[in-house]
Formats: C-alpha cells, sequence, structure tokens
C-alpha cells in the first residue's frame, strides 16, 4: 500500500495521497516551500513521477509582476502587490534599526522559510471540540503533516498542519503561529490555509441567499482578480455559507470530472478569497475575514486556527457531496447516547407562540406521543417575563406563573409519554427589559457614547468578558442540574452592531470561543445532551459548530415549496440527516402559501423530521395521517441518515427536485421527488436511479405500506420510474412523492 505521506530529501519533495488524489509542494534551496500539484489521481495508475513537474511558469518574469510564485502559505513580506494568507506587524525594538528609521515600524513584513518537519496522528486543529464525546470513526488514526517554518529575521514561528482523511479524499489544513520573539505581534491577516488549483478556466458554485431563503445554489465563472466570499458577523450567516465546490469549465459535470471542493469549520466572521492571477493561477486562502480583524500575540503566546477541509472528487459534484457528508458523519458529528438515529421531534412554537399555559403544552404532548414523535421541545417563551419579543432574554429561569411548579410536572409527563424533553434556548441574547440588562448595562457589545442599536428588541452579550460567558452557563448548567432535559435548541437571532468589546477587534473570535466553550463544557457534564443549532434559521451552519450539535434548523421559512430549494444547495456540503424539517400548518404562517399535507411531509422526510403544527386543530383522520406517515419516515430514516445522496433533478433548473438516498450495498432506496411548478401539459420525466443492484428486484412501496410495482435494478437505473406507476399526488399544479425500494432476492 502506498505511504500516506512521503518526502524526497534528494528532491526535497513532499507527496500527500489520498485514495484518489495527490497534493505535492517542494522546498526551494533558500527554504521558500512552494505548492507544486494537486488533483485527482487514479490509484490503479503507476506512482506519478512529481519530481519532474516544474513550478508554474511566470515567477520574476517581469518587474510588474514578480509575485506569482505558488508560496505554499503566502505572507505580506513574500507578497504585497498581490492577496496574502497571514500579515503580521512587529513593533519597534530597540537597537535594530538607526534612529532616523523608527518612524517606519511597525515592521509589516514576514517571511517564512521551511525549518523542519514531523508526522503525527494526534494533532488537532484550533477550536476543535473539548466535549471529549467520540465520532464514528474515533479509533481511526489520521496522519498529520506538521511543517514548521521561520521568519528570515524574527523569531517567529509559523507551523502547517495538513491531516489527511484518505478514504475520502480530504485534506484539513490550519496553522499555528508561536510568537518567539521578546515584543508583541499583531497579526492583522490570517487565513487558515492556501489552496492552489491547477492552470485553467473555472466555475465556482456557492449558496447565497438571506434569513428565510439561505442555502441557494449560484454558479459563477471565477475570473481574473478577487471573487470574495465572506460575512463579517458573530455566526456563520444567513446570506453566504463558507463552503465551495470549483471545477474546471467544460470538463465536468454533476456526475463527471473533477471537482475541487471546501469547508471552513469555523462559526465566525471568515472569508474565502479566490484569486486569479494575472498570470493564470487560482489560489484560495480561506480564514478570518480581514475586515476589523486583529489577532495580538504576546511574546511566548501561540495561536492555532481552526481548520480548512478541502478536498477534491473526480466524478463531479455529486462525488464531492458524497465525500463531505461522509466526512461529517465519521469524524465531525458527535454520537449521540441516545441511539444512532435522529428522533421525530415536535416544536410547540407554531402551536402557541407566547401563549404558552402548562395545559397546552401537556395536550399538545400528548397527542405528538399518540402520532410517533420521540422528542418533544418547549419554544420560546418558557422563561421570566417571556410573554412577547419584548422582554426576558438573559433570564433563563421559568416562569412560575405558567409553571407554578417549575418545568418537572411537564417533563415527567412527556417521558411518561415515552419521548425526551428539549427546550429553546438564546443565551447569547439579552433584552433591555430583563434582570440581567438592569444589573449589567455594560455587559453588552457596545461603544461608550454610541448608539445601542436594537434588533428584534435584543441586544448581544460580550463574550469578550470572561464573566459574561461564565455567567451563561451558570444559568444554562443550572437548567441542566434541575431538570431532565436532554435537548436544547440553541438561537440566536440577530446580526451584531457596534461591536464594542473589552476583547477589542479579537471580539469577532472570541465570541465564538465562548459559544463552543459553553457547549463542551455542558456536553461534557450532560453526556444525554443533545444540541440543535440555530440562528434565526440556517445563520449558523458550518463544520466547526456540527463537531458540537447533532442537527441544524436549516431555515426560519417551514414553507415546504421553499425548502425544497434550500434542501437541494443545502446538500451540496452538508449530509442530510443533521437537517431537520417541519411539517407545520397548511396554510404557512410565513408565505400564505396552501400547501397539501402530503408536500409538506414529503420534503419534511428528506432530513430529520420535526412537526410544528397545532395538533390540536387537526381531526381524528388528519391524525391518523401524521401517525402513518411518520411510521413510514422512521422506517426509511437510517436511508436518509446514512445513505449516499444523488440530486437527480434540481428545482432551479427543471422546477423539481428529484433525490435518491442509497445504501451502500445498494439493498434499500428512498426517491424522493417534489415538483415545484410545471406548466399545463408538462409531464415529470422519469429519472434514471442510480447505485442499485443491476441483476436484483427491488419492491417500491410508499407510505401507506402498499406496493405499487417490482422492478429490476437494471430497468430503475437504466428508464427510472416509469412515469404511469408513480402515482404522483397531484392538488394545484403541486405534485409529490416518496417510495421505498427494497430488494427482494
Amino acid at each position: 500500500m502506498t505511504e500516506a505521506i512521503t518526502f524526497d530529501p534528494q528532491q526535497k519533495l513532499f507527496v500527500l495521497r489520498t485514495h484518489r488524489s495527490f497534493y505535492a509542494m517542494r522546498i526551494l534551496p533558500d527554504g521558500q516551500l512552494v505548492h507544486v500539484k494537486y488533483a485527482p489521481a487514479d490509484p490503479a495508475v503507476q506512482p506519478l513521477r512529481l519530481s519532474l513537474l516544474d513550478e508554474y511558469p511566470g515567477s520574476d518574469w517581469a518587474s510588474w509582476e514578480n509575485q506569482t510564485r505558488l508560496w505554499e502559505f503566502p505572507a505580506f513580506g513574500d507578497i504585497s502587490y498581490h492577496d496574502a494568507a497571514l500579515k503580521a506587524a512587529f513593533p519597534a525594538a530597540s537597537g535594530l534599526l538607526a534612529a532616523q528609521d523608527a518612524a517606519i515600524y511597525p515592521i509589516r513584513d514576514l517571511r517564512p522559510r521551511y525549518r523542519r518537519h514531523e508526522i503525527r496522528t494526534d494533532a488537532i486543529p484550533g477550536h476543535s471540540p473539548a466535549h471529549g464525546r467520540s465520532v464514528r470513526k474515533q479509533a481511526t488514526a489520521r496522519q498529520t503533516l506538521i511543517m514548521e517554518m521561520q521568519d528570515i529575521g524574527f523569531d517567529f514561528i509559523v507551523r502547517l498542519f495538513y491531516r489527511l482523511t484518505p478514504e475520502w479524499d480530504i485534506i484539513e489544513r490550519w496553522a499555528e503561529l508561536e510568537n518567539r520573539t521578546t515584543m508583541p505581534v499583531t497579526m492583522e491577516s490570517l487565513a487558515f490555509a492556501t489552496i492552489h488549483l491547477p492552470l485553467g478556466e473555472y466555475d465556482l458554485t456557492r449558496t447565497a441567499g438571506a434569513w428565510a431563503r439561505e442555502f441557494i445554489p449560484v454558479t459563477q465563472s471565477l475570473q481574473q482578480g478577487l471573487t470574495v466570499l465572506k460575512q463579517q458577523g458573530l455566526n456563520t450567516g444567513h446570506s453566504i455559507n463558507p463552503a465551495f465546490l470549483v471545477q474546471p469549465r467544460g470538463q465536468a459535470t454533476p456526475e463527471s470530472g473533477p471537482t475541487y471542493f471546501g469547508a471552513l469549520a469555523y462559526s465566525g466572521n471568515w472569508s474565502i478569497r479566490f484569486e486569479s492571477l494575472p498570470t493564470d493561477p487560482i489560489r484560495i486562502h480561506g480564514g478570518y475575514e480581514t475586515d476589523d480583524f486583529a489577532l495580538h500575540l504576546a511574546p511566548g503566546e501561540r495561536h492555532t486556527t481552526p481548520a480548512f477541509v478541502f478536498g477534491v472528487a473526480d466524478d463531479g459534484f455529486d462525488g464531492a457531496s458524497h465525500r463531505l457528508h461522509n466526512f461529517a458523519r465519521d469524524y465531525v458529528l458527535p454520537v449521540s447516547v441516545h441511539g444512532a438515529s435522529r428522533p421525530v421531534l415536535y416544536n410547540s412554537w407554531e402551536a402557541v407562540y407566547f401563549d404558552m399555559t402548562v395545559e397546552s403544552q401537556v395536550r399538545l404532548a400528548r397527542l405528538a406521543a399518540a402520532i410517533g414523535v420521540e422528542l418533544f421541545c418547549v419554544d420560546d417563551g418558557w422563561f421570566k417575563g417571556r410573554r412577547s419579543d419584548h422582554a426576558g432574554l438573559g433570564d433563563w429561569v421559568v416562569d412560575r406563573t405558567i409553571f407554578p411548579d417549575g418545568l418537572n410536572p411537564l417533563i415527567e409527563e412527556v417521558k411518561k409519554l415515552g419521548m425526551r424533553f428539549g427546550l429553546w434556548v438564546e443565551p447569547e441574547m439579552v433584552n433591555p427589559n430583563s434582570d440581567l440588562y438592569r444589573v449589567h448595562p455594560d455587559w453588552v457589545l457596545h461603544f461608550p457614547t454610541r448608539p445601542r442599536t436594537e434588533l428584534r428588541q435584543q441586544l448581544i452579550l460580550d463574550f469578550g468578558r470572561p464573566e459574561v460567558v461564565r455567567h451563561v452557563h451558570t444559568m444554562l448548567d443550572a437548567l441542566l442540574e434541575q431538570y431532565d432535559i436532554t435537548f436544547f435548541k440553541w438561537d440566536m437571532n440577530r446580526h451584531a452592531t457596534e461591536p464594542g468589546s473589552v476583547a477589542g477587534q479579537e471580539i469577532w473570535f472570541r465570541h465564538v470561543a465562548g459559544v463552543y466553550s459553553i457547549m463542551d463544557q455542558l456536553r461534557q457534564k450532560y453526556p444525554r445532551l443533545e444540541i440543535q443549532s440555530c440562528s434565526g434559521g440556517g445563520g449558523r451552519v458550518d463544520l466547526g459548530i456540527l463537531a458540537r450539535v447533532e442537527q441544524v434548523w436549516t431555515s426560519d421559512n417551514t414553507d415546504a415549496l421553499d425548502r425544497v430549494y434550500i434542501q437541494d444547495g443545502f446538500s451540496l456540503f452538508y449530509p442530510p440527516g443533521v437537517m431537520e424539517s417541519w411539517v407545520t400548518h397548511e396554510h404557512n404562517h410565513q408565505t400564505g402559501r396552501v400547501l397539501p399535507l402530503e408536500v409538506r411531509f414529503d420534503t419534511a422526510m428528506r432530513g430529520v423530521l420535526g412537526i410544528g403544527t397545532n395538533l390540536d386543530r387537526l381531526s381524528a383522520e388528519e391524525l391518523d395521517t401524521y401517525r402513518r406517515n411518520i411510521a413510514f419516515y422512521r422506517k426509511i430514516r437510517p436511508i436518509i441518515e446514512q445513505g449516499r445522496l444523488h440530486r437527480l433533478a434540481w428545482v432551479q433548473d427543471h422546477g423539481a427536485s428529484a433525490w435518491q438516498m442509497v445504501l451502500p450495498d445498494g439493498s434499500q432506496s428512498v426517491y424522493s421527488l417534489v415538483v415545484v411548478h410545471s406548466l399545463l401539459g408538462h409531464q415529470v420525466p422519469c429519472h434514471p436511479l442510480r447505485g442499485l443492484v443491476p441483476e436484483a428486484t427491488y419492491r417500491i412501496t410508499d407510505a401507506s405500506e402498499r406496493e405499487l410495482l417490482r422492478l429490476s435494478g437494471a430497468q430503475l437505473m437504466t428508464l427510472g420510474l416509469p412515469g404511469n406507476h408513480q402515482h404522483i399526488y397531484v392538488k394545484a399544479g403541486i405534485r409529490s412523492r416518496t417510495v421505498l425500494l427494497s430488494r427482494i432476492d
């Protein structure tokens, strides 16, 4: 078996190999570390003679363009004309320069050069979870190459880390800085890594949108200059997500051809910068957003960045998604002590809003249990003074006017009904109308003498203050100590304004560190606790938060047809098994659209199924339909969570979204079709399926356990499900269907 990491001391060449790719870099005589090549590679082919590869042409070819060398981690010093991954400012140091040069300080010139390297299996990136919970492949040792660099003059160390996950063709990159000088050093820009693409023309696919319209796929060409994706905030962001696909123009399709992909494992201010140089190379810098950024390193201090996760697939963006999904399932998501599957959830928000009573919650819990719900979550409105969104945030104690005896009577009823109990919290926020704010008005982000902008009648707590982080942790810990709560829906419902903090410009990443630390401490102390990440919907979704939560609230928009667009984009980068989606009222409270129950279920069953309907208002027949669909979902749930996803049709392109999830051995598969719009006379095409066993026979059943037909794997993968047998539900031009395919021979 070929070694994953090799070094040729004669050629000074490093080669990192995964199952179907290779990554190569070289040390130049002066110690510069330069990129050589990154591309897919067929493991059946003889080892490549990478020593024959030359650097890209263009370095020093003209006085106007002499900074295009492919530095593995470009620093401001070697580069000042183009974008850099790293920029440092070294302050004045007595005796270094003549007095007449003192005005030139600080020295903004950093030139890291190779010192040594090592290979380890215990290296972890910054902001890694400290909760002690295992992942699915906890025992798997992964090699990490560590390249240690030192500045040419200052005793300043830059370490570059490369952790390999060979089976999924993924490399995690991160950087560690160590200030060994006797002076404080300020970092003005810091990426986690820089990725170089082979020469060529490329298209970029990423997601865009806004609150209630997250994860809409967008494709654009990368042209000369900078294409910047970024979010300046304390969360990941609704408008753009820190993940991407890049494909050579005209050389790849959804199912074939090279596709480079990447995602940041970080939930704060971030940027991914695609720089297409005048001499044609393209490099991708991913890391902290540079606006309003500063990192201060005292003498002897270190800082380790989060990871930039990237890879390359040779089978299109379907293959890229497959690798990212499996990487998240195997190495990112914490293993739940409650079992492998995500529970069917009921959330009371759209049923009662702020009109909460203990009686209404008990009544809803009984109805939820009767239809097959496994987790009952009480949403906003349970805590002191919370009769609207104008008051109460920050006072995380049970409101005794609603729950005179606390939460225990409700929790005991929920447990007696065979369900677990969950609670909504928004720990990073405070209402000015709260006990906490009245005592500590200085504990919020603000600039002295300047306005404090309230959004949704709330302000953001200053997590740059250690005492604030401790206070929030204490409040949540007290809830978990007193009550048998096994699920938090952790929300965050506004953008940052006036980001004044005792931490200064470091607040952007100190806030995220505070959120991570609270989650980690709670999860370590309370192993039964699970968390759902919510930030006004899909505003905190990334590989960093997924290391601490079991699922994410994909969007506040619960309209089933809007969700189809969101699901297509979300699934590009994140596994469907973490994507919570609710079935809510027939008349949607956000869009006003009226949709049949079948469509609402068919859409929601693509991820983690949740119910948000006011069950009090449903007839016995409707409740029975809910029960039947939930039972069907629980039957197909392992396939949704562990199957390989094939997007057979995109709603943006065809007006219909067709998904197929199939188990690795082809024994079972789920086909899901939602037609959002089609013209009169237009027929939904049959979609050839994938990943089945050609010679096997499959029994196809629906939510009512009716057998629709039996077909061979070869028929299904060649012609698809016949149109006249799909039994598509049609109402007002909306059609949807979810069926289970089971091998029977």
